[in-house]
């Protein structure tokens, strides 16, 4: 008897779960907000002894901002872009043993993956200009690109990584601060 209400439980909980997976094609503030804590945890704030190997890369702004009903869609698709770029540079490279927590990292990246699995429904939305979107995907791709080729330069030391984990922050921030939803 006392199994067979667990059995009842369990079913119901994993339905709850199932169930709860948001049906509207919008981004979770609260899990880019996790990650952003996430991140910001892994490293605390950027290193003194890292500062000689800091490198300017100008966040590209444009790509989040939005006025119109047509531009939302834009930055809807600017953020997914993000997310994508961000779980690709974390996901094709191995990360420093310096950051503080694998497990926090692993949660990091499998809330990424998530974001990108939930709103893969805004690429397939309309907008009037292709033009304005392009530019925006074109800017991201420029402004990551900058800080693969850093990592890269950098031979993936601790202090690239760093500089790397920081711009991450700036985006992700970025995106808690312009997103709408």
């Amino acid at each position: 008897m006392v199994l067979r209400r667990f059995s009842w439980i369990n079913a119901l909980l994993c339905m709850a779960q199932v169930c709860s997976v948001p049906v509207k094609c919008s981004l979770q503030r609260r899990l880019v907000q996790t990650c952003h804590h996430l991140l910001d945890s892994m490293g605390g704030a950027f290193p003194f002894r890292c500062l000689d190997n800091y490198v300017l890369v100008p966040f590209p702004k444009a790509a989040f901002e939005s006025n119109t009903r047509q531009e939302t869609v834009a930055l809807e698709k600017s953020i997914y872009i993000t997310l994508e770029y961000i779980n690709s540079m974390l996901n094709d490279h191995e990360l420093p043993d310096q950051w503080t927590s694998q497990e926090k990292l692993d949660y990091f990246l499998h809330i990424v993956f998530r974001l990108i699995e939930e709103n893969k429904c805004v690429m397939s939305k309309t907008q009037d200009s292709l033009d304005d979107f392009l530019k925006r995907e074109a800017s991201l791709r420029a402004y990551f690109q900058n800080i693969t080729a850093v990592l890269i330069e950098k031979d993936y030391q601790y202090c690239a990584w760093e500089f790397a984990r920081f711009e991450i922050l700036h985006a992700l921030q970025f995106i808690l601060n312009n997103d709408s939803q």
